[in-house]
């Protein structure tokens, strides 16, 4: 008895050491993704000037904000402001935190419902994820959302229904797609229970019906003419199915952001056979990979049958059940240098990321120079009118909380031609150089006049009027 006792204390040891080990790694990956130097993806900018807010004022219910999000995810941005100051680093440091803990959260949720073999390569695929690098380095909420419902899963496999509860509140708080992924979650805690009792679900259910009046509180001292909720359903457009020419480009984006999960794309064979492999026992091991396997399964059927918008970030609360089937099927191989030899293969793809050469998340290019076309905006004289497609909500970040610039937002060349000549002077018009060319040729053939007077590489074009209007 007491060689199999230090037998289990030098296997716990082991394990631990060998996560220290993986968390170290994890944090070394995000911290050199965090240090990238990237301009804030529109959404990232928009919800960062909303934490500015309430960070320099104090303006926590964003009266006038057409807000589609619950408050949680900005409450924590504007924290972060609070703390460490306004900057790009400060908005996405706290999703290096919820990625990083989401590591261990993992490893402890595999470890109770499987085994110690199976946490390990699940801590292992979610630290070199490339898809969970790129957004750890980001200001979006679906890091927070993510590890809110792995910890909501790992309380309730634990019989801790409470926290649960209090961490299912908060993805509920963050992001209302948290209403899809937590019953996937709470389905895999669940398989962790002797038995579930009223007693459970009453204590699980306080604090999300507690935070859900709070928020609908929040909501009502808004005032907004349309609620949260409301913008969430009608901001992502029609929810219908799709057309017939939509399902084989639908299918093959969602497929290639999908992959991104582990980089190397056929590793996603392995969750088939996890899959296949947990038909094969009854226990509770294989009914946590059935239920993570039938959760993946009707999110990417939804995703791909239903119009959703097609947003990389959507996926990520898919990663851990993505790594969890994984780990389920290469922990019945014998051999752990098999194991490590396939872990090995989704290196190249998570260095890929830490060099900044990724195709998922924020894209480096696309905004690169809005900086200092709002400083340049800036100093102009007078209240200029600056005309724009592409940039309004980054601009409007980094123009600052007061700019004396004012931004128009025109849906097409051929709608601003149609004012072009009865615009206001001085009038300026911002866009990327490399999707500038056809709205210049409609308003030149307007009789507007662009004169490029700033590139950053962005572009800054004074307008002039040759034709009278018509």
């Amino acid at each position: 008895m007491d060689r199999r006792a230090n037998r289990c204390v030098d296997a716990a040891a082991l394990s631990l050491h060998q996560l220290s080990l993986l968390l170290l790694l994890a944090a070394a990956l995000r911290f050199a993704v965090l240090t990238h130097d990237v301009r804030f993806h529109p959404d990232e900018a928009l919800y960062a000037t909303y934490a500015r807010r309430m960070s320099r004022y104090g303006d926590l219910l964003l009266s006038d904000a057409p807000l589609d999000k619950p408050p949680l995810g900005m409450f924590v941005n504007a924290l972060s402001f609070s703390a460490l100051g306004e900057s790009e680093f400060t908005a996405r440091l706290p999703a290096v935190f919820f990625s990083l803990t989401n590591v261990a959260v993992c490893y402890a949720l595999a470890r109770r419902l499987i085994s110690q073999r199976v946490a390990l390569i699940v801590a292992a695929i979610i630290a070199l994820s490339p898809f969970d690098l790129a957004f750890s380095g980001s200001a979006f909420h679906d890091p927070l959302l993510t590890l809110c419902c792995t910890l909501c899963a790992l309380m309730l496999g634990r019989a801790q229904a409470l926290w649960a509860g209090v961490f299912a509140a908060c993805a509920i708080a963050t992001k209302q797609s948290a209403l899809h992924f937590l019953p996937i979650y709470l389905l895999i805690g669940a398989a962790g229970l002797q038995r579930l009792t009223w007693r459970t679900i009453v204590t699980f259910s306080a604090p999300i019906l507690a935070v859900s009046l709070a928020l609908a509180a929040w909501s009502a001292a808004r005032a907004a003419p349309v609620d949260f909720w409301t913008l969430g359903i009608l901001n992502p457009g029609a929810l219908r199915l799709i057309r017939s020419d939509e399902v084989l480009p639908r299918l093959a984006r969602w497929l290639s952001l999908y992959g991104e999960s582990v980089g190397f794309v056929p590793l996603l064979l392995i969750s088939a056979y996890g899959t296949w492999q947990a038909f094969q026992a009854p226990t509770r091991a294989s009914v946590v990979a059935l239920i993570a396997a039938c959760g993946l399964l009707a999110t990417l059927l939804a995703y791909w049958l239903v119009a959703f918008p097609i947003y990389d970030r959507y996926l990520l609360p898919l990663v851990p059940l993505t790594a969890l089937l994984i780990g389920y099927g290469m922990a019945t191989w014998r051999s752990r240098m098999a194991t490590f030899a396939v872990l090995i293969l989704i290196v190249p793809f998570t260095l890929r990321t830490v060099r900044n050469e990724h195709s998922i998340g924020i894209q480096s290019e696309l905004y690169r120079g809005v900086d200092q076309l709002a400083a340049y905006i800036n100093r102009l004289d007078g209240a200029p009118i600056v005309y724009d497609h592409w940039l309004s909500w980054e601009l409007r970040y980094y123009l600052g909380d007061s700019p004396r610039a004012q931004l128009v937002w025109y849906p097409s060349a051929e709608w601003l031609s149609r004012d072009v000549c009865n615009l206001p002077t001085p009038s300026y018009f911002a866009a990327p150089e490399s999707a500038a060319w056809r709205w210049l040729a409609i308003l030149n053939a307007a009789g507007a006049r662009l004169e490029p007077i700033a590139r950053t590489p962005l572009v800054l074009y004074r307008i002039t009027c040759e034709l009278s209007a018509p």
